[in-house]
């Protein structure tokens, strides 16, 4: 399993709206082939976020990356947040 995050920061308001958003995103992501699953964080008090998607193998991950990508640029222009960091990581172990 391959796990791949995106981390955020933004406004409090910026932050309302990527969480207003994250239905819409979920959908999205529920449509692409091998995704095992996704989650989104928010902390408020730092002005952070996260989104991490599971996918059952690193090819389903990679074969998603360009999706990601319209997805994060879609997520910036509909929300306000900034884009701070990207991951990708193989998961050693889920329980």
């Amino acid at each position: 399993m391959f796990a791949r995050s995106s981390s955020w920061t933004g406004s409090p308001q910026a932050l309302q709206t990527w969480e207003d958003n994250v239905d819409r995103v979920a959908a999205m992501i529920r449509g692409l082939p091998g995704v095992v699953g996704a989650m989104f964080f928010i902390n408020r008090g730092d002005g952070e976020a996260m989104t991490l998607t599971l996918w059952e193998d690193e090819e389903a991950a990679l074969a998603s990356d360009q999706s990601a990508e319209v997805s994060r640029s879609a997520t910036i222009a509909a929300t306000g947040v900034e884009l701070v960091g990207r991951g990708r990581y193989e998961v050693v172990a889920r329980f």
